[in-house]
């Protein structure tokens, strides 16, 4: 049985203390930035992970540096022991619990050097094992810190609404992102590799900011969608929805419809990615979905062959938590044809519709073997 770590953020005071330690002891962070940027500089080339995002997490993670296990056990991630450890460990009050529901001591590894935690963390991120959560975040630049701090709080890494703002805010007050170069890494169902801009040595966000673009001899590969593409408009469950042209992103899809992507993808729980490519026909809500379906005419969907809980929930605009609700189900379950779905109201234990299981990911992280 695999070990489920809900890892909260991993950080051992408060975030928000922890926050305002970052912004107001200037020395200490240019310390850490010194120390350690060429650990994530070179776990980004070994990995595809942002520098800048490396050092912002193990920034807001070890508290500078300053963690009792950072300091104590080079472990700036947090990692805990897990099954298949061996080496050194450091034991300390975290969340775990025994059997009467007290916290106990929890078992940390303990490395030789700081470098092995950024590996270490690397490793856990880069993982196949956990592709179907991680994977998409390496199909964005190494220079797209913002998409990364976003992603990572999307995949639920880390429980804690703010994670993303905290991280971006600690890149930019710092200029993290200078540390941050095009890597060439393959993209998920990509014939080639891409290749973004070669040297950012200014905030790219901002209007001056001055980009030298070499070896642009690599291509990037791209949907091929006219710019002017519109979309065929529907009311489901009196919410907004557009079916999607096929063959494009969903970022393609949240510019041209003027939309924030993290809401799309907030929107859209099947959608994990804003680099997924859209299915021809794929129905896309710009709202947030609702509890139940608005028509006491229809109170049940009948399950054909391979539809999951996921398409169902498009179907009407029932949130995917709540339909799985209403029907005693768990994400991993998926109905049989036949099966009669509530689409409105709660079903007791003996009305649960046939289903099988399928193998998923729990929603928190998953360290496996590395806790």
């Amino acid at each position: 049985m695999r070990l489920i770590i809900a890892l909260k953020v991993f950080v051992f005071i408060s975030i928000s203390a922890q926050s305002s330690f970052l912004f107001a002891n200037k020395k200490l962070t240019e310390d850490y930035v010194s120390n350690f940027k060429a650990a994530a500089i070179s776990e980004m080339k070994r990995t595809g992970i942002p520098a800048s995002i490396k050092l912002a997490q193990g920034m807001l993670e070890s508290n500078l540096g300053r963690s009792d296990l950072a300091y104590r056990a080079n472990n700036h991630f947090g990692i805990k022991c897990g099954n298949n450890w061996t080496g050194e460990v450091y034991y300390k009050l975290d969340d775990d619990i025994d059997s009467t529901g007290n916290i106990m001591e929890s078992c940390f590894r303990s490395y030789a050097s700081a470098f092995e935690s950024y590996v270490a963390h690397s490793d856990f991120l880069t993982n196949p094992a956990k592709s179907s959560r991680y994977g998409f975040l390496f199909t964005l630049g190494t220079t797209d810190y913002e998409g990364w701090a976003n992603g990572l709080r999307f995949s639920g890494y880390a429980t804690d609404p703010t994670y993303a703002n905290k991280l971006i805010k600690i890149i930019e007050s710092n200029q993290l992102y200078k540390y941050d170069e095009p890597i060439m890494t393959p993209k998920n169902n990509a014939s080639e590799p891409i290749l973004v801009s070669n040297e950012v040595k200014e905030n790219p966000k901002s209007t001056n900011s001055k980009v030298d673009v070499k070896n642009t001899d690599v291509k990037k590969t791209t949907p091929k969608t006219s710019s002017n593409t519109k979309y065929k408009s529907s009311k489901i469950n009196d919410l907004k929805a557009v079916y999607a042209n096929g063959g494009e992103t969903v970022k393609d899809l949240s510019n041209r419809m003027g939309k924030d992507v993290f809401e799309i993808l907030e929107y859209n729980e099947g959608i994990t990615s804003q680099d997924e490519i859209l299915d021809d026909g794929e129905i896309v809500f710009l709202e947030k979905k609702k509890r139940a379906y608005h028509d006491d005419q229809t109170a049940f969907h009948i399950v054909s062959s391979d539809e999951t809980m996921y398409e169902i929930s498009q179907m009407y605009g029932i949130r995917l938590e709540s339909l799985l609700a209403k029907n005693n189900l768990t994400h991993d379950a998926v109905p049989n044809k036949g099966a009669k779905i509530s689409l409105i109201k709660n079903l007791s234990k003996k009305e649960t519709p046939s289903f099988r299981y399928v193998e998923r990911f729990d929603s928190y992280v998953d360290l496996g073997g590395l806790k």
